[in-house]
């Protein structure tokens, strides 16, 4: 007579076991950031604080344990001078009667990072952000495209945003 309890002992325990060998394997969520402590509250300048990109970056800020200080009375504050913000959108492709396709829209800046209050205001290094997406435009379905290019917009925002962090993490200025 036949077990029929061994093949479902067998492939439970095969699970158990490919789920414990994926647990150690360095596996990290793409948004899980800790931030050293002197980067935990940072002000941004050069930037409108009304602007998308710095309510994407105080999300993820805050998912990292930070905060956004918008007033420089809080101390130690790190700053992040943000220069050359620049948002584009162009042609990439055209359909066979010359209209337009695909576009790209790119995200550039340059920022600087200024640690605490307390050391002595060197000038940060520059650092540059580049960001490119590609966005198909089909006419037939117009009414939800401008939906679709502010959610690419807002996933290049946020990209940014996670650089940014990542960079504070590992800073080595």
């Amino acid at each position: 007579m036949l077990n029929t309890k061994a093949p479902l002992l067998i492939c439970t325990f095969l699970a158990i076991l490919f789920l414990q060998a994926c647990s150690g394997n360095g596996f990290h969520l793409r948004k899980n950031i800790d931030l050293p402590s002197p980067y935990q509250k940072i002000q941004l300048e050069s930037i409108s604080y009304e602007s998308e990109f710095v309510k994407a970056f105080e999300v993820a800020l805050e998912e990292a344990g930070g905060e956004l200080v918008k007033n420089t009375s809080r101390s130690p504050l790190t700053i992040i001078k943000i220069n050359n913000f620049r948002e584009s959108k162009r042609v990439i492709a055209y359909t066979s009667t010359r209209k337009a396709r695909e576009f790209l829209l790119s995200l550039k800046f340059d920022y600087s990072i200024f640690p605490d209050e307390s050391s002595d205001k060197k000038m940060g290094k520059n650092h540059r952000i580049s960001l490119d997406r590609v966005f198909i435009y089909d006419a037939e379905f117009a009414l939800g495209k401008e939906e679709e290019e502010g959610k690419i917009k807002k996933n290049l925002y946020e990209e940014a945003a996670r650089l940014i962090l990542l960079k504070l993490q590992y800073n080595k200025d």
